[in-house]
């Protein structure tokens, strides 16, 4: 059997920033915003420096034609290209990883400036200095600079003092910490994208356990476009009473096949704001129109019980625009094709039977 997971141990975190600002390491787009506020970003350096353990790095070692999920970082110094190569996606550890790296190069991110980030040589520990002339503080980002540090070493060297050499005994001492902290890093070769995003929704991030849905949601959100809010919007107190609450899955599905006849996990997150807002008026419909036809067989009270059922049926009504009647060639198929996923209790929306189930509607309907 292939090993598809590998610990690494000779990674230091100047290797995963160098990776990271050579474009070796990318954020996915299903990944949460970065957060981190300036105070528990000195907190982390703390750790550093007392060398205690900040947790493990996951990453996905993914193939170059997942290049599409690769999210923008917009930070000044990283590498945004698209990779020619394999590279590596960050599973768990996005916001220690870019919290580091703007306090260690003194970048700005979200209109923040991390550059204020200082090593005080007297209390031994990062802070944030409250003003400019507090003493015996110097800034991360030139500790941790090449050149700056050398700058910082021919400042110190004029002065001749005790005071100076124990400042530049600190300093060194803090330096060698930052470029030789061990990282802990976890990698997946697993090429199977399914398999991926389990790994993913299994991961605690926060303490708050991550659901396919939240991934979805985080890829699809724009200031034009909230699929959790649309949701909240088809899920009204009237039709919850009488048709229950639809679940996020029979959304995400139904989106999924309208936009790209499959719904396999690997469509799911490819999902983006602009077409989801294309797509949802017209899915929305076809939902409606799906309760209508249920309730025409005289199915009525909670529907969700057929949560399977109902991202093949609406597509049925995507596809053929949500026509007033129903031709009633495809009514009578479309109730036996009903009754009989219901009976045999198969999972419509199972991989398998998804192809199946999609393909089945387009000769039904008659289309190419």
């Amino acid at each position: 059997m292939e090993q598809k997971l590998e610990i690494v141990n000779n990674w230091t975190l100047k290797k995963i920033l160098n990776e990271l600002q050579q474009g070796q390491i990318k954020i996915p787009r299903f990944q949460r915003d970065y957060v981190w506020e300036k105070s528990k970003v000195v907190k982390l350096l703390n750790s550093i420096y007392n060398q205690y353990p900040i947790g493990s790095v996951f990453f996905w070692k993914a193939p170059v034609e997942y290049s599409f999920f690769v999210r923008p970082i917009n930070i000044e110094g990283i590498n945004d290209a698209l990779s020619t190569d394999d590279f590596h996606f960050i599973l768990d550890g996005q916001q220690r990883i870019l919290s580091l790296y703007v306090a260690l190069y003194g970048k700005k991110m979200q209109d923040v400036d991390y550059s204020t980030i200082c090593f005080n040589v007297e209390r031994k520990e990062f802070c944030i200095p409250r003003t400019q002339k507090e003493k015996n503080n110097y800034p991360v980002w030139r500790i941790f600079n090449d050149e700056e540090f050398s700058s910082l070493l021919i400042e110190l060297s004029k002065t001749d003092t005790k005071q100076a050499r124990a400042t530049l005994e600190s300093l060194q001492h803090c330096r060698e910490i930052l470029l030789t902290y061990p990282a802990s890093i976890v990698i997946s070769s697993n090429k199977d994208i399914d398999d991926v995003v389990e790994i993913f929704e299994r991961i605690n991030q926060g303490g708050k356990h991550l659901t396919v849905f939240d991934l979805i949601h985080a890829t699809t959100w724009s200031d034009k476009f909230d699929l959790k809010q649309n949701i909240d919007e088809f899920n009204t107190p009237q039709r919850v009473a009488q048709c229950g609450r639809f679940t996020e899955r029979i959304f995400t599905l139904s989106l999924t096949l309208n936009a790209f006849n499959d719904a396999r996990n690997l469509y799911q997150l490819k999902l983006t704001p602009s077409i989801c807002a294309k797509v949802w008026p017209k899915t929305k419909q076809s939902l409606l129109k799906t309760i209508d036809f249920l309730k025409s067989m005289r199915i009525n009270g909670d529907l969700t019980m057929y949560h399977n059922l109902l991202p093949i049926l609406q597509y049925f009504f995507y596809r053929t625009n949500g026509t007033k009647e129903i031709d009633p060639v495809h009514r009578k198929a479309l109730e036996k094709w009903f009754w009989d996923a219901k009976f045999s209790k198969r999972n419509a929306t199972s991989p398998a039977q998804l192809k199946e189930n999609i393909q089945w509607i387009i000769d039904l309907i008659g289309e190419e």
